[in-house]
């Protein structure tokens, strides 16, 4: 076999052993944090949205995470749970903020890309797998799938600093758009992850964090990183200058709801996490509406990093269009699925009351 040829089998070898991290221990070898499996087939891409070689970055990217959440836990009582209980144990502990940088990152990650699916040559998206329940829900907060969609990226073109864009389900039923920074994440409950900030008292840097106040009529809150980026990110685009107010307006004519967003990047539960306020443009005095914001679930997310549009292919600034392909992509039967368990969990809570 000439060189060439061991170099390749060495790095092959190395690379079989590398996707399954293993760690000696004096219990023996064990497995620590490994990256999931997808639903769909990796080398077939997601259409435009996330070519194959993207896609395959996506994972590099997530692979690159759990490897070094493993190095930073190794040995540790974290080595032994779950990701997201990482994230929960060492939320506010200052001496691990890498390993809780990676795992929730991971985390994020990992629900973005599980809630994708590849596109069909029958149909543009999977808005036809929306079901009865959800749809009705989108028109009536929103105005339309359509507006939806314009409302959700107009969040994520106005987010000029590494994040993520989620659309969210409060305990109520009712959806909104909200935006995390760097890290942070709504898929756990747990302290926010932030340094003292001098826009945050000390007290609202835990669980239990006070109602933000409602924004004006048809404009949502000022967010508190309009000035200044949250500690430990930096921006991601070559527009180094930051937008006077990161969450954007609604679009003219929708209901598209926003969530406030005065307590920045503060991750919390999917299973229960506290949040500011519901906005909307014409907003009706629910039961639902008045516990807006109490509790929140994530529906879907999409990252807001520029490996992921640069790696598809769409240049620097090619956000905009990388955004567009996202719906063709969204697995909405898969969303529809997370609101149902939320709306009949609402509905049993209602029961329950009377």
């Amino acid at each position: 076999m000439n060189q060439l040829g061991l170099r390749l089998t060495s790095a092959s070898a190395r690379a079989s052993t590398s996707s399954a991290p293993r760690f000696k221990s004096r219990w023996g070898t064990r497995r620590l944090h490994q990256q999931q499996t997808l639903p769909y087939p990796v080398d077939e891409g997601l259409g435009k949205f996330l070519p194959p070689e993207a896609l395959k970055v996506q994972l590099e990217f997530q692979s690159g995470l759990l490897e070094r959440l493993n190095e930073q836990v190794i040995g540790t009582t974290e080595s032994g749970s779950t990701i997201a209980q990482t994230v929960i144990n060492l939320s506010g502990k200052r001496d691990q903020v890498l390993a809780f940088n990676y795992a929730s990152l991971a985390l994020n990650n990992s629900f973005f890309l599980q809630n994708l699916k590849p596109p069909t040559s029958r149909y543009p998206n999977h808005e036809h797998e929306i079901t009865d329940e959800l749809h009705t829900v989108i028109r009536n907060a929103h105005g339309s799938i359509q507006q939806l969609r314009s409302a959700f990226s107009a969040a994520a073109l106005g987010t000029f600093i590494n994040g993520w864009v989620w659309l969210v389900a409060d305990q109520g039923g009712n959806t909104g758009i909200y935006t995390t920074y760097g890290a942070g994440t709504l898929l756990v409950r747990s302290r926010s992850n932030m340094e003292k900030h001098p826009q945050f008292p000390e007290s609202e840097l835990y669980d239990t964090f006070p109602s933000t106040k409602h924004p004006s009529s048809g404009s949502p809150s000022r967010s508190p990183f309009a000035q200044n980026p949250p500690p430990g990110t930096s921006p991601s685009s070559p527009l180094s200058g930051m937008s006077g107010d990161n969450s954007p307006t609604a679009p003219r004519g929708t209901q598209a709801r926003y969530m406030s967003n005065d307590l920045g990047s503060i991750h919390e539960a999917a299973a229960g996490l506290h949040s500011g306020s519901l906005s909307t443009k014409k907003s009706t005095k629910t039961v639902g509406m008045l516990r807006a914001g109490e509790i929140l679930y994530p529906l879907f997310c999409v990252p807001v990093y520029e490996h992921a549009w640069m790696s598809a292919g769409y240049g620097v600034w090619g956000k905009e269009q990388w955004l567009k392909e996202f719906w063709s992509v969204l697995n909405w039967e898969r969303v529809s699925t997370a609101y149902s368990a939320v709306w009949n969990a609402a509905q049993g809570r209602t029961r329950s009351r009377k």
